[in-house]
C-alpha cells in the first residue's frame, strides 16, 4: 500500500541524524565525485 511506503521512508528520515542525513544527501545527489 502505497501510504505505508510513504509512511516508512517517513519514518526513516525522521530517525536519522543530521550528520546522516546531510551525508546520505551528498552521496545521493552530488554531482560530483568523492575520491
Amino acid at each position: 500500500d502505497e501510504r505505508g511506503q510513504h509512511r516508512a521512508v517517513t519514518d526513516y528520515i525522521a530517525g536519522m541524524t543530521d550528520r546522516y542525513a546531510l551525508q546520505e544527501w551528498e552521496r545521493l545527489f552530488s554531482p560530483f565525485e568523492r575520491p
